[in-house]
């Protein structure tokens, strides 16, 4: 039986995170010279940083926030009804934050696309269950020059 290393770790002194670059290996993405992008979400709960890094095909996604909604099956049958055709390329689960429920989810769309369009339609006719539903275009970012 092969042994898997599930994940990998490095002990590094505070201060030197700030003079170095972190080290992350992409060798066990299958097919890497077939994404020319990477999407990398930082998920920030309290005293920890948890890196998440996915190869794309494209330079722009859309990023989905739920927000202030009833913790009910009613909620999320909506929610997978509305996404049930899309990928979802991450997700951060609920979570509750200030006494309020929060899903957020990453799309393998672009808002210029056909989908986002039809998306778009079929959240407004859900919006009423949620405080707020935002929906963002996240792109690749321009190399900042010295």
């Amino acid at each position: 039986m092969k042994a898997y290393n599930l994940t990998k770790a490095h002990i590094q002194r505070i201060n030197d995170v700030f003079k170095n670059t972190i080290e992350i290996s992409l060798l066990n993405i299958k097919d890497l010279e077939d994404y020319p992008f990477l999407l990398i979400i930082q998920s920030i709960i309290e005293n920890s940083i948890k890196l998440s890094i996915y190869p794309l095909k494209k330079d722009k996604i859309i990023k989905l926030t739920f927000s202030g909604f009833n913790f009910s099956i009613d909620t999320f049958d909506e929610i997978s009804k509305t996404l049930k055709n899309i990928q979802i390329i991450h997700t951060s689960g609920v979570l509750l934050i200030a006494k309020q429920l929060f899903y957020e989810c990453y799309l393998n769309l672009s808002l210029a696309e056909i989908e986002a369009m039809e998306l778009k339609k079929t959240l407004e006719k859900i919006k009423n269950i949620f405080k707020e539903i935002k929906i963002e275009e996240i792109a690749l970012e321009k190399i900042k020059e010295n």
